[in-house]
């Protein structure tokens, strides 16, 4: 008897472990990338709970996963930070028979540099990098990265607290490679930053919108979705693009090599491929949508927002950032040397 017992109960386990009802994904994303209502609708309709936890920054994800913390499902890198985690193995194969809604894709955002074939990682939201501004306190309207230099706006002038795209910016505003690996181009770009330092209140990226909607800064270098969203408390907020150049990233989707909930990370990958989820959260974050029958799901106003429907003539403008490689060591160098100094 005891024996049945065990064995009707090991039954019970094995097809418990089976039941995607019992199935649990553990996302680790950005914060403003959760959704619970979202979330909520995709557990009554699988059974599978999703639990979310958040980073702050590309490096810090990258740092808890290479130090084997969270056990984490799925996960969402930049498009450089995806390059630097195939290169260390920590991401699984998308299982893209499991995926029908990948038809819904934008073709022009399948075959990016940082993932050629869509073999780890599914685009999600897309954004720019440039300058944030009220256009109450700053006039005439910002043009170049100069802005972010201007000896008037002293204490009111905010950074993002990335390393990457900081150097990226100072890099592009010196005309010199925005993924430079040339230690002199580096020094260049952080003695620009050091010169810059004084004037800036504060190196921020969690909570830059509630620092441009308080006024404490008038001038930010920002990504557009959060100014999208910042204005829509704040309209005198304005997003622009300097003459440079400025960027464009993908926040992306991507499995993680050794979850034990792969299959459940790609059912919720292919719920948030559905058209109107899809477009729910480009709503939610006011961030660029991948996906053209989405787009009918938008708001008015959002479907004749260029930073969000992906204007051709306006992608072509801006540059990628690409990783580094074994530049990475001098990158932190100068960006702790800045951060302390």
């Amino acid at each position: 008897m005891h024996r049945l017992i065990s064995s009707v109960l090991a039954v019970l386990v094995l097809a418990a472990c089976a039941n995607p009802k019992a199935s649990e994904v553990r996302f680790y994303t950005w914060d403003s990338y959760d959704d619970p209502e979202l979330f909520a609708e995709f557990e009554k309709k699988t059974g599978i709970k999703v639990t979310a936890t958040y980073f702050a920054s590309n490096e810090e994800m990258l740092a808890k996963l290479m130090g084997g913390g969270g056990g984490y499902d799925l996960i969402t890198p930049s498009d450089y930070m995806v390059s630097i985690m195939r290169v260390q193995g920590l991401l699984a194969d998308l299982d893209k028979a499991a995926m029908p809604n990948l038809k819904n894709v934008d073709p022009r955002f399948k075959s990016l540099y940082y993932d050629p074939e869509m073999q780890n990682c599914v685009p999600y939201i897309y954004g720019l990098t440039g300058i944030a501004y009220d256009s109450e306190r700053v006039k005439p309207a910002p043009t170049s990265w100069a802005a972010l230099w201007d000896p008037t706006q002293k204490g009111r002038i905010g950074m993002l607290n990335d390393q990457r795209e900081v150097f990226a910016l100072a890099l592009q505003f010196l005309g010199l490679p925005a993924s430079s690996k040339d230690p002199k181009h580096l020094e260049a770009a952080y003695a620009k930053l050091r010169d810059q330092k004084p004037l800036v209140r504060t190196y921020s990226s969690d909570n830059q919108k509630a620092l441009l909607i308080s006024g404490e800064l008038a001038l930010a270098h920002a990504w557009s979705s959060d100014v999208n969203q910042a204005a829509e408390e704040k309209p005198s907020l304005r997003f622009a693009i300097p003459k440079e150049g400025g960027f464009i990233w993908m926040d992306t989707l991507c499995a993680v090599k050794g979850s034990p909930n792969a299959a459940a990370a790609m059912k919720l990958v292919d719920f948030l491929l559905e058209p109107a989820n899809h477009a729910k959260a480009a709503v939610k974050l006011r961030g660029g949508l991948p996906n053209i029958p989405a787009r009918k799901f938008l708001p008015e106003e959002l479907k004749k927002d260029p930073t969000v429907t992906g204007e051709e003539k306006l992608l072509k403008s801006l540059e990628w950032m690409h990783e580094v490689g074994e530049a990475a060591p001098v990158y932190d160098r100068f960006w702790t040397q800045l951060k302390a100094g």
